[in-house]
């Protein structure tokens, strides 16, 4: 039992025998970590930006074509059964790993920051439905409250371990799927599909290619920031096959339906919330669409702190489950307020900055120095001094550290996420996100063959 705790609750490698997770548990964990605030918000987005022709197909393959280029990483860790940023290791320098794994808790407590109010949002329309306490029906201190209460449910669920999240999440993806096919049935009854496809969205940028481009490079933000996820799920996965696919369709096009819905709603209402639309109904459809949110969101709060604690204990083996899990979701608590809230394409820019970097160094070494093999040595993986392979300079790998540079460099030179403006003035015209990914793919692939 000890072993099996350090397996599911540590940094240790899992033996093929050892792995509970096949392909539709991985289709059912990924569409609930997938179907919360970050594509509900993301398809928000989109619909105040685009009309329906040109929003549909961009939260499609926005998410797809990032998703399809770092989809391999599933296979690198489903291969080895190791985290991934002890795997990454081998990629980056065992000290420029630990940068990149700084980099990645912190920016994901905005994850869970998201997903917690927008349950918080969800929580005080229903409440004002039915006439609850007046401090419950507005967004201070009422939605910051029910955030922080959805915080610590979805941590509670994370503390339980992936045996608990398997089968809880199996009857969650069901009823998400059922209730979100539900839902766009009922706004196209309402609105009518012709209104919907001819409505104009209520916050376009300046210009058409503005609005596309930004509308893209949130979506394409999503879509590479799932390359912060892989090792610590598909490390679970019977099969190569299954974590590749799971991860693939239950990231993409399935969870993918939860930013569609959320753009009929904006182009219909012109709202940044798809729940005011949800609660508005009032009734049992309220209660539904409240459910919707909590079982979506808090679950996606479980999905996304167990592997930052993992990878937390994978750094610092000596501290215990229960506290890793507490420093991997409590300050995310923080961020739960409405300036955060109504940032969220701000937010997505900059992931897409870290993430697509990230992503394209990690796949170049799979394909341009590996030919798609990874031959990781596992023992140097655990060896964080000179003796390991991986120590290379001083513990920076600098054909990484030089590519992390220039794709983020040539991300900021091309949009500043901040100001959206574009420096060279190329951003309308070629995005920010997938250019990057290739230009750390280059960069890393041609200075590791010196």
């Amino acid at each position: 039992m000890k072993i099996k705790e350090e397996i599911f609750f540590n940094l240790l490698p899992t033996r093929k025998s050892e792995r509970v997770y096949g392909f539709w548990d991985f289709l059912a964990v990924q569409i609930c970590f997938g179907i919360a605030a970050w594509f509900f918000l993301v398809g928000s987005l989109t619909g105040l930006t685009l009309d329906a022709r040109d929003a549909i197909p961009i939260i499609l393959f926005g998410n797809a074509i990032p998703l399809f280029l770092i989809a391999p990483m599933a296979v690198i860790f489903a291969r080895y059964g190791v985290e991934q940023w002890l795997g990454s290791s081998a990629v980056l320098g065992h000290r420029f790993k630990d940068i990149w794994l700084f980099v990645y808790i912190t920016s994901s407590f905005g994850w869970i920051a998201y997903a917690s109010f927008l349950f918080g949002e969800s929580a005080i329309k229903f409440v004002k439905v039915f006439d609850g306490p007046l401090m419950f029906t507005e967004e201070v201190p009422g939605a910051v409250v029910f955030a922080i209460v959805a915080t610590l449910m979805g941590t509670y669920l994370a503390y339980l371990g992936p045996t608990a999240l398997k089968h809880l999440i199996h009857a969650a993806a069901i009823f998400l799927l059922v209730v979100l096919v539900f839902f766009t049935w009922t706004v196209f009854s309402k609105f009518g599909f012709d209104a919907i496809l001819s409505a104009k969205p209520a916050q376009p940028l300046e210009t058409l290619a503005w609005s596309r481009a930004s509308a893209i490079e949130y979506n394409v933000g999503l879509g590479f920031s799932w390359a912060f996820w892989y090792g610590q799920w598909t490390r679970l996965a019977r099969t190569e096959s299954s974590a590749f696919h799971g991860c693939l369709w239950g990231w993409g096009i399935l969870a993918a339906t939860a930013g569609i819905f959320s753009a009929f709603v904006a182009l219909a209402l012109g709202v940044y919330d798809p729940s005011e639309w949800i609660v508005s109904l009032g009734g049992g459809l309220a209660a539904l669409g409240l459910l919707l949110f909590a079982v979506a969101n808090v679950s996606s709060v479980a999905a996304l702190v167990y592997p930052m604690s993992i990878t937390l204990r994978s750094r610092f083996p000596n501290l215990s489950w229960f506290y890793a899990v507490l420093i991997c979701s409590l300050p995310a608590i923080l961020l739960e307020n409405p300036l955060v809230f109504q940032s969220y394409g701000v937010y997505l820019a900059y992931i897409a900055l870290l993430s697509g970097t990230y992503g394209g160094i990690m796949i170049a070494d799979y394909f341009l120095v590996n030919h798609g093999k990874t031959s990781w040595r596992i023992r140097d993986l655990y060896i964080t001094g000179p003796a390991s392979r991986y120590w290379y300079w001083g513990g920076f790998n600098p054909a990484a550290v030089i590519a992390t540079i220039a794709g983020a460099g040539f991300y900021l030179w091309t949009l500043d996420p901040l100001a959206w403006v574009s420096p060279n003035g190329l951003f309308p015209y070629i995005t920010a996100g997938i250019p990057s990914f290739f230009v750390s793919f280059v960069v890393y692939g041609v200075l590791m063959r010196f």
